[in-house]
């Protein structure tokens, strides 16, 4: 009867504010009815995108106090907004679910171009105002906040498609949750598929930042959530249009163009069940003038730790163990943009951050870290600049010069405590940059029937460095184990078309529009690959309530600088935790990088349908097939260490009773020392197996599932409505370290992503009052550890957002918003798990958090 009631509840209640960019779901061919008065052209825009659903891009120095005309009868969002431009003198260009307003210059007369309000350009093409064929997944501001994420890092762990394992906060277990699972930065990156961090590209308005820390990913939680527009996921490989790193799929960081005036907010939160205390401060201010415009955004938060102490499923640790770190960030963001004259234009970001944590690791589940363990606290800061020239050629063509530079410098200072006494000191400097020159340009070739084929072409250089030093003191004597200073420099061009074989001119029966997507593009890495990696898209709607999208390409991951040069790892265990053991010797086992890596390569497939029945106005339905296969994927090639003795298929990794000059080679490089867990002194002559998991080139891995999504908004009159939306995502993927291995599945295996993830939720929203409900399910795993093999139960929560607006015109009370949210209503907490090692987390931290259930209160002031 429970179970039923919370899902009654996620019915029931409402989720996104209704001001717009609402989100973007609808198209622009489903019919509605408008009866709206003469009024203000923004008025009457805002009113026809949200009852389309459709994310609303205009200033409002071009619309608010221009007169519209009156709307009545049954139009289609298109046909609306263009009716209701007429004699305006601007112009809509419509996106897969945008429409921006264009056309008339600040102050000036109608008919004038503004440079500075140019097209969207929606993520997963280059072409202006294009429809992408390969699925993408837009998330605006407003619906992010509804469902009550505090930060961009909280937002995309609760995304299906995307793993919560590699480098996030919430990984605890110090890399011994599974190859790949490491939090060393308390960084939040992006995971889709479950292929990696570093298989994510993450963009931040289109252009890259430098990687950040071991993982190589990008940290998305460094930009403040406030700063942001939307958030453009295309989740399909895009490497012809992106190139390296764009294999699992895409995302893009779209700041807000726009801001006038100032607003502040505060937020005060924690888990009930202690630890997690959350305190967060934001300040957003900005400026337009005629031509330009800029806005500045500050951030500052303070989360402390969850530690052992506060879960009882973990009372078996020592207490000092952490399981999700105290972080302290500081954000800075800043944006703008300036006509330079009536065709040129410059557009700007620059960010900055930083980033304090800790983490503590004892060794023993009988002492503190600072009496046996290891005590690191990561210091990451980290600033990009990109700087972006436009000018408009005319005759629809449109040229862009580029550039970027960024840095992401993390800096780990390590303790290592023996019997109560410091033993080690470390330091590990991790220092990521990147910069990068492009130049490109864009627009129609030749008018078809169907419309005008557009072409986007260009190409630039970039540069990738990271520089390693180690360093260690102990027993008063300092040494570097390490230094490397590594790049590595790319030449790329790109191109891409698109052709519109039928469109709104010559549509006919069963074909209401066509549309051919080419693009490849070619990197040049000199001395260690040249790729070429073509995409072919296809769109077909044979009805405006059916749309069909298809695709094929080729995508890559060149190996990574720090998968190459990576830092070795060593620890030696008991025998008796590995069963084949052929002595009672103890076993060291070392993972590290590889120089001779080989880049990765993967072809990627996608068909979907997008249903939006007009006889259901305000339904879609989304469905994708997604089909990725990897050759030479860079893994760990030893999944389950605790099975490298006994199974066959890891005997290539393993040399026993390796002599002692074996031994000493293999630890004499270790920064941080070997990590002795037998509880006796290390003798190198007395080790029974040498186990080798350095990174490998494995010779496939296929990953394939299902993506569902659906919407429906029912408009109650004004901007009051009630919307429901959910999603899921359904993964298998499997492995093959090399040919005549047999395929190990990972998709639904513990320290993996499990075979199902979803979310749902709904919205309601009357005059002042929003409330909103999402339920978010996490499906279960298997532990094959150990015999006989175990289920790890599945993770459900449910989240409460409720806002009040004051509804005060003038005074301290103009502008007032409170919120309060209540995340995993019901405490769900993780299954425990079975471990031979004591002190590793009991449970799988790589999906399901130990942050149990979280209550916070915000309030903002808009000036």
């Amino acid at each position: 009867m429970r179970k039923r009631a919370s899902v009654i509840a996620v019915l029931l209640a409402g989720a996104a504010l209704g001001t717009c960019p609402v989100a973007a779901w609808a198209g622009t061919d489903t019919v509605y009815a408008f009866d709206l008065p003469a009024q203000d052209l923004g008025d009457a825009l805002r009113a026809v995108a949200s009852r389309a659903g459709l994310e609303l891009y205009a200033s409002a120095e071009q619309v608010n106090g221009v007169s519209a005309p009156r709307l009545h009868g049954s139009l289609t969002a298109r046909a609306a907004i263009e009716q209701l431009l007429k004699g305006s003198g601007l112009t809509a260009r419509f996106s897969d679910g945008a429409v921006v307003i264009v056309g008339r210059s600040q102050g000036g007369a109608a008919g004038t171009t503004d440079a500075s309000d140019t097209e969207i350009v929606v993520t997963g093409t280059h072409i202006r105002g294009g429809t992408p064929s390969a699925p993408v997944r837009t998330t605006s501001r407003k619906a992010i906040e509804a469902e009550g994420h505090r930060d961009l890092g909280d937002f995309i762990r609760s995304i299906p498609e995307n793993f919560t394992g590699g480098q996030n906060p919430s990984v605890a277990g110090g890399g011994d949750q599974g190859a790949g699972n490491q939090n060393s930065s308390s960084s939040s990156a992006l995971n889709l598929r479950g292929l990696g961090p570093d298989a994510t590209l993450t963009l931040l308005n289109g252009h890259r930042l430098a990687y950040d820390t071991i993982a190589q990913g990008v940290d998305i939680s460094q930009i403040p959530l406030h700063a942001i527009d939307r958030v453009e996921i295309v989740t399909d490989g895009s490497s012809a249009l992106y190139g390296s790193d764009a294999v699992g799929g895409v995302a893009n960081v779209i700041l807000r163009r726009d801001f006038e005036g100032l607003e502040t907010s505060a937020r005060l939160g924690g888990s009930t069940d202690g630890g997690n205390t959350q305190q967060q401060y934001d300040l957003l201010t900005g400026s337009r003038w005629n031509g330009g415009g800029i806005m500045v955004a500050g951030s500052y938060s303070n989360v402390t730790a969850i530690t052992a102490r506060n879960r009882d499923y973990t009372r078996g640790l020592d207490d000092t163990s952490t399981l999700v770190p105290w972080q302290r960030q500081y954000s800075l963001l800043a944006a703008g943009h300036q006509d330079l004259t009536s065709r040129l234009s410059l557009e700007f970001d620059a960010q900055y951050n930083k980033r304090l944590t800790e983490l503590a690791a004892p060794f023993l589940t009988t002492s503190s870290v600072t009496t046996n363990g290891l005590l690191s606290q990561p210091k990451v800061q980290s600033a990009t600049f990109s700087g972006t020239l436009r000018w408009d050629l005319g005759r629809s063509w449109t040229v862009f010069a580029s550039g970027v530079y960024g840095f992401s410098d993390n800096h780990i200072f390590s303790r290592r405590y023996a019997g109560g006494a410091e033993t080690l000191r470390s330091w590990l400097n991790y220092d990521n940059s990147v910069a990068s020159g492009e130049i490109g340009a864009e627009g129609a070739l030749l008018a078809l029937p169907g419309g005008d084929v557009r072409l986007a072409l260009g190409g630039g250089y970039r540069r990738n460095g990271l520089d390693v030093l180690v360093r260690q003191q102990s027993g008063g004597t300092s040494a570097i184990t390490r230094n490397i200073t590594s790049g590595r420099d790319v030449y790329y061009g790109y191109g891409e078309l698109s052709i519109p074989i039928v469109g709104e001119a010559n549509r006919s029966l069963l074909v209401d529009r066509l549309q051919l997507d080419l693009a490849a593009r070619f990197e040049d890495y000199p001395g260690n690959a040249r790729l070429l990696t073509p995409k072919i898209g296809l769109l077909y709607r044979p009805d405006p309530a059916v749309t069909i999208r298809a695709g094929w390409g080729k995508s890559f991951k060149a190996q990574t600088l720090y998968q190459q040069y990576q830092p070795s790892q060593g620890v030696l265990l008991p025998a008796s935790l590995f069963p084949g053991a052929r002595s009672n010797l103890p076993v060291l086992a070392l993972a590290g990088g590889n120089s001779s890596l080989k880049p990765e390569k993967a072809d990627t497939w996608n068909v979907g349908v997008t249903l939006a029945p007009a006889a259901v106005r305000g339904l879609e339905i989304k469905l994708d097939w997604f089909d990725i296969r990897y050759r030479d994927r860079v893994v760990s090639p030893i999944s389950n260490l605790l099975a490298s003795l006994s199974d066959p298929i890891y005997a290539g990794y393993v040399t026993y009773a390796p002599s002692a000059a074996q031994v000493n080679a293999a630890i004499a490089d270790l920064p941080q020392g070997l990590s002795n867990q037998t509880g006796a002194p290390f003798n190198p002559s007395a080790v029974g197996a040498l186990v080798v998991d350095t990174l490998q080139n494995a010779a496939r891995q296929h990953v394939r599932g299902l993506d569902l999504a659906a919407h429906y908004k029912l408009d109650l009159g004004a901007d009051n409505f009630v919307q429901f939306e959910g999603s899921a995502s359904y993964l298998k993927s499997d492995q093959q370290l090399s040919s005549g291995f047999p395929l190990q599945q990972l998709a639904g295996l513990i320290f993996h992503p499990p075979h199902w993830r979803g979310r749902m939720g709904g919205t309601w929203q009357q005059d002042n009052v929003t409330l909103s409900a999402f339920g978010s399910y996490i499906g279960g795993t298997t532990d094959n550890r150990y015999i006989p093999a175990t289920r790890v139960g599945s993770f459900t929560t449910l989240d409460l957002v409720g806002q009040l607006r004051s509804q005060a015109k003038d005074g301290i009370g103009a502008g007032v918003t409170l919120t309060l949210t209540v995340q995993n209503l019901f405490n769900a907490k993780p299954d425990t798990i079975r471990n031979a090692i004591p002190t590793d987390p009991p449970y799988d931290s790589t999906n399901y958090p130990a942050t149990g259930r979280v209550i916070s209160i915000a309030l903002s002031k808009a000036f």
